[in-house]
């Protein structure tokens, strides 16, 4: 029989294959230049970004100034940003020595008290989930898991987090294989792109794996057979060939465990030997030894006891030379008490099992041992570090006392001669106030005078320019009113639309005039509420129950002249009534966003509707309309940079110099 830990790690090999494929040489002598030549934030950026095995092998030569650094950190500055990367420094170097309780201490004080966004909590996330996986609590690291899902949309995609095991992985460690399959499937199916080869052969291996957990060779050997063959029809480099060859022998020893567990002994051993060699050629000495064991296994079932001993050697060669963990010795001891059971050799069967039943009890020990230190050594730093802080509190403290004593007997000082120079100055202001105060007296009875005229010329010419304005507005609502008339007489439907645009137009133009003299400043209106009232305006002549019309105005309250207020009331209006009269045509129910925003520089301006788009030749100086050429003066003539974007409708966006529009 084979143990029962045996087979675990040649389910997982193909995990193992894909990282050591992926796992680029660490340059540690490339990190040590650009360490030391940094900046003190981007040394502690630096360090954070690493992961726990490549921050082990440069931690002794940055220690000490990190250590430095955080010392600073932690008593001159209130950087929390600083303290969080800290906190997982501290917890990736806890990780390296296998500290792993440490680690999730540290981790999990930097989430709560340092962590300030999303981005920051899947840092911790990720390093409590890695935590958790390498002391089997995978129920726990299951549930940090599913944080990391809702949190995962919502991040910044330019920062970079890693995922670590997959939810499909979680599934198979806490045995829930057939969840595991589902789960691989939807990962597969998220994150496939066409003709990645790579993906679909890997998808097949990783579903049969789970299917022989779940003892269903049928579907296993299908799964097999299905990466074996897209494998086969790959062309690759010679620089990668060896990984593939492996690859491949690798789907074949698992389609061997397949038809080992069917009893087709014949077919496995073929699959398995190449497997062997494929794996030493690769020096993947982990897989080489799970297929020695299964070889072992097939030879004992057809009685072949002095090839499998050869076997055994050979797997206990691997052991000795290469595979120093504790598992492996497990696994190999298991299949000796089998071997020597199968020759009826209870003797050296019992021995075998009893070293078995030893290590494993001592594994067990030391494991429960390592998670009582870890917990104490927590403790003992945690006590420490308190300690230190407080001293260094009451240090502070005492120096802060210190400073503030001198300084207020500095300013005491400063203070006392500065209150004389303000007597002195105050009597002499005293004195002159007096001999110019009889002189003020009578400029000011001037001067008020001369500020009553003023305020009265200026209301007469506010009161002048507000009807200026009105009778403007007026006149352009009289030009309306005859264009309305006219498009009532029309009988030609080009005619009557040439006409109705101009009167849109007009219109516009009438909106601001009105604004001016309405508003307190003659000169100037507020943009959000223009545009407000001319999108409005334009909705009311289109009464179309069908179409939603959104405004999303946010500029500040700030405010545009009538120069620049009346070419972009046209602009919108152009763009809004091409979109009312032309993106839905069959009258399907549609949305119309108008939506007004900042940038550092500009201002932009956005007319998107959801209809049918632009003609495909829109963009052709013969098919221009005249509504188009208008636009494109008008933008011009604002200094606006017009981006038309034709996917799902049409998308108009107007950016505007804010030093153009707001002057």
């Amino acid at each position: 029989m084979v143990g029962p830990d045996n087979l675990k790690n040649i389910y997982i090999v193909i995990f193992v294959f894909f990282c050591l494929i992926c796992k680029s040489q660490f340059d540690k002598e490339k990190f040590y230049s650009d360490f030391f030549k940094s900046d003190v934030k981007n040394k502690v950026k630096l360090a954070a970004n690493l992961t726990n095995e490549k921050l082990k092998e440069v931690y002794p030569v940055i220690k000490d100034s990190l250590e430095k650094i955080k010392k600073l950190v932690y008593f001159r500055s209130q950087s929390i940003e600083a303290k969080l990367l800290f906190d997982i420094i501290d917890a990736n170097v806890e990780l390296g020595n296998q500290n792993y309780a440490r680690a999730v201490y540290l981790i999990e004080n930097g989430l709560q008290n340092h962590a300030s966004g999303i981005n920051d909590s899947l840092k911790c996330y990720s390093i409590l989930k890695f935590s958790f996986i390498k002391i089997r609590n995978f129920i726990k690291a299951y549930e940090i898991n599913s944080r990391m899902e809702m949190l995962w949309p919502k991040k910044n995609d330019s920062v970079y987090v890693d995922y670590g095991l997959s939810k499909s992985g979680l599934y198979g460690a806490l045995n829930f294989y057939n969840e595991a399959i589902k789960e691989r499937r939807l990962e597969f199916n998220k994150n496939f792109t066409e003709n990645d080869t790579n993906a679909l052969a890997s998808l097949y291996n990783d579903v049969g794996v789970y299917f022989n957990r779940l003892k269903n060779s049928d579907s296993a050997e299908v799964c097999f057979l299905k990466a074996k063959q897209i494998l086969n029809s790959l062309k690759y480099s010679d620089e990668s060939k060896t990984h593939y060859e492996f690859f491949k022998a690798l789907v074949g020893g698992n389609l061997g465990l397949s038809y080992y567990n069917k009893g087709q002994i014949a077919k496995a051993m073929p699959l398995l030997k190449e497997d062997i060699y494929y794996s030493l050629k690769y020096k993947d000495y982990a897989s080489a030894f799970n297929s020695y064991n299964l070889m072992v296994e097939c030879l004992i079932k057809i009685n072949n006891k002095s090839l499998a001993n050869n076997y055994l050697d050979s797997a206990e060669n691997l052991i000795n030379k290469h595979l120093k963990d504790v598992g492996s010795r497990l696994n190999f001891l298991f299949l000796k008490f089998g071997f020597y059971q199968s020759q009826k050799d209870f003797a050296g069967a019992n021995r075998y099992l009893t070293q078995y039943l030893h290590l494993k009890d001592s594994l067990a020990i030391q494991e429960k041992e390592q998670n009582i230190l870890n917990s104490g050594i927590a403790l003992k730093i945690e006590q420490k570090e308190f300690e230190l802080s407080e001293k260094n509190k009451i240090l502070e403290q005492k120096t802060l006392e210190d400073a503030r004593h001198k300084t207020f007997r500095a300013y005491l000082f400063a203070g006392i001669l500065l209150l004389m120079g303000v007597i002195v100055f105050l009597m002499l202001r005293n004195y002159f106030s007096k001999k110019r105060e009889s002189e003020l007296s009578l400029i000011n009875q001037k001067i008020k005078l001369q500020n009553t005229q003023i305020e009265q010329s200026l209301r007469e010419k506010e009161v002048l320019i507000k009807e200026v304005h009105h009778r403007v507005k007026n006149n352009l609502q009289i030009i309306t009113s005859m264009l309305s008339l006219q498009i009532c007489k029309e009988e030609g439907k080009q005619t009557a639309s040439i006409l109705y645009d101009a009167k849109q137009r007009i219109n516009a133009i009438a909106l601001t005039h009105e604004m001016l003299y309405k508003n307190s400043n003659l000169s100037r209106i507020p943009i959000n509420e223009y545009i407000e009232s001319l999108v409005r305006q334009i909705e009311s002549s289109f009464p179309r129950t069908d179409i939603k019309l959104i405004t999303e105005l946010n500029s500040n309250n700030k405010k545009i002249n009538i120069d620049n207020a009346v070419p972009l009331g046209l602009l919108i209006n152009e763009l809004l009534t091409n979109s009312f009269k032309h993106a839905f045509p069959n009258n399907e129910n549609g949305i119309i966003t108008v939506k007004l925003f900042e940038t550092e520089n500009n201002s932009v301006i956005s007319v998107k509707d959801n209809g049918i788009g632009l003609p495909g030749d829109y963009k052709s100086a013969e098919k221009h309309s005249m509504g188009m050429d208008l636009i494109n003066i008008l933008a011009e003539q604002i200094e606006a940079k017009l981006t038309i974007k034709n996917t799902k409708g049409s998308d108009f966006n107007l950016e505007i110099p804010n030093a153009k529009l707001y002057i």
